[in-house]
């Protein structure tokens, strides 16, 4: 036997040999074997690739010749039928069979399109009538979908400026909003119709207490104060006026009223005004708000125009503010008559009285006859002290 160390030696130059031949850990045949493993990947997917552009390939050149064969047939038709071959070349002046396939289709297709729009309710002369108006148009410079866009236009507008029980606004009418608003002088956004203030601090007085116009505040309310509304009315296209009462904090003295029976006497002018006893200020403000309205409503100038009377009693300042610092102050620029105009709200009008339900007629009662009447020990009411409002 050889000697321990010898025989290590030997051992120890057999394995440097055999990594002298390893790459990575793998000897020289596995490495073969993993590029070979690679390059087969490699292959499989290219030829994946391949056989997926040859198969769509196949399908498109199918579709092809399933389509060239449909060409032959139809043109080996025409051909066979020489009389609807002979109509065709008269009526679209082509000799090309290609031509004459193309020109074939298209009349086939416009047929169908023909028949779809006669199943909707157009007809032929409908298509035909459109089409003219469609080449006027053309001729003339004007886009299709801007005169479709444009028509959408008109119609808002003439939806926004209608007026109920009123036939539609006019193409001046129309203008004439536009322009307006185009020059329209003022900061931008709505622009309202200003409040027309009658102040008795400004001279247009009322009674004290009272809805009894002065006879200056009368004239006004004739002569001037309607041509003022009209013009309003016109530049803003509005239709309805609100006539609003206003009054100062000094309380009335306790006393009936009457407005509940005599305020539609009054707006009639079947009553005179100076006839109606309000009870409070919130009363005042709504009869002298009646008596502003039943003299506009005689002017012929407003014929036609929305009079509503309303009543702000001392609950608004002049500033448009709440009057909640309960100030009983003479103060005669709260007294005061605002008119004010906006459009009246389209809607559905209902009857604001019913009809009055038809009783039964009473049986005639038998005549009794007449008791003594004992004498009242109650002492006879005397007359009735009424405080004299302060407004």
């Amino acid at each position: 036997m050889k000697p321990t160390s010898a025989l290590d030696g030997e051992i120890i130059q057999q394995r440097s040999s055999y990594r002298q031949g390893l790459v990575l850990g793998l000897t020289m045949a596995e490495i073969m074997l993993l590029l070979v493993f690679c390059l087969l990947i490699v292959m499989a997917t290219f030829l994946t690739t391949e056989q997926s552009k040859r198969v769509a390939a196949e399908e498109k050149l199918l579709q092809q010749q399933e389509q060239n064969q449909r060409d032959r047939d139809m043109v080996a038709a025409l051909r066979r039928n020489s009389a609807v071959l002979e109509k065709l070349q008269a009526f679209s002046g082509l000799t090309d069979p290609k031509e004459i396939d193309k020109y074939w289709r298209e009349l086939v297709d416009s047929q169908t399109a023909m028949a779809d729009l006669q199943k909707i309710g157009v007809s032929v002369k409908e298509v035909r009538e459109r089409l003219t108006d469609l080449e006027k148009l053309r001729s003339n410079g004007l886009d299709i979908d801007k005169a479709l866009r444009d028509v959408d236009v008109v119609n808002a507008i003439n939806r926004a400026m209608a007026k109920p029980g009123q036939p539609p606004p006019s193409t001046v009418d129309i203008l004439s909003a536009i322009e307006k608003g185009m020059t329209g002088a003022g900061p931008s956004g709505h622009q309202w119709p200003p409040i027309i203030g009658l102040s008795e601090a400004l001279g247009y007085t009322f009674k004290s207490g009272s809805a009894e116009l002065s006879p200056a505040f009368h004239n006004t309310l004739i002569s001037k104060t309607p041509n003022d509304i009209l013009k309003y009315i016109k530049k803003y296209n509005v239709d309805v006026i609100e006539v609003v009462g206003h009054t100062d904090e000094q309380p009335i003295g306790m006393r009936p009223s009457n407005l509940d029976r005599d305020l539609l006497a009054v707006l009639k002018s079947t009553a005179n005004v100076a006839t109606l006893v309000p009870a409070d200020n919130a009363g005042l403000g709504l009869a002298r708000a009646v008596s502003v309205v039943s003299v506009l409503r005689q002017s012929s100038l407003l014929a036609g125009y929305k009079l509503i009377p309303l009543s702000g009693a001392q609950l608004v300042n002049t500033d448009e503010t709440l009057a909640i610092l309960g100030i009983p102050a003479n103060v005669p620029e709260r007294r005061r008559i605002e008119i004010r105009l906006r459009k009246s709200v389209p809607q559905e009008t209902t009857a604001s009285i019913a009809a009055e339900p038809i009783l039964p007629k009473p049986r005639p009662l038998a005549k009794q006859p007449q008791q003594p009447r004992p004498p009242s020990l109650a002492p006879k009411a005397g007359p009735r002290q009424i405080v004299t409002p302060a407004n």
